[in-house]
């Protein structure tokens, strides 16, 4: 079985990010790190920055909790973005949605 070369330097990478110690600064060095690897950069500049940001927050909280919250919210929100735009496609298609 043939090992992928990217994988193994994603793994090493990865080990610098967890070994950090500092959470703010794992967060920044995981999107340089991701950034080497990917191939497809197409919506990578809109992860960046919510790295940063969440980057910040903890840097500026020192406590998990509030960029947790606003995670789960972001992640509602994408869901029901895509929800209502899964319901209109099915709508415009004729079926029953």
């Amino acid at each position: 079985m043939a090992v992928d070369r990217r994988f193994l330097l994603l793994c090493a990478g990865e080990v610098l990010v967890v070994a950090t110690g500092n959470l703010a600064a794992a967060l920044v060095l995981q999107v340089i790190v991701l950034a080497a690897f990917l191939e497809d950069r197409r919506g990578y500049g809109v992860f960046a920055a919510a790295a940063v940001v969440v980057a910040g927050v903890l840097a500026a909280t020192g406590t998990v909790f509030l960029p947790l919250l606003g995670l789960a919210a972001a992640i509602g929100c994408g869901y029901l973005a895509l929800t209502l735009k899964d319901y209109r496609l099915a709508r415009w298609a004729g079926g029953e949605a």
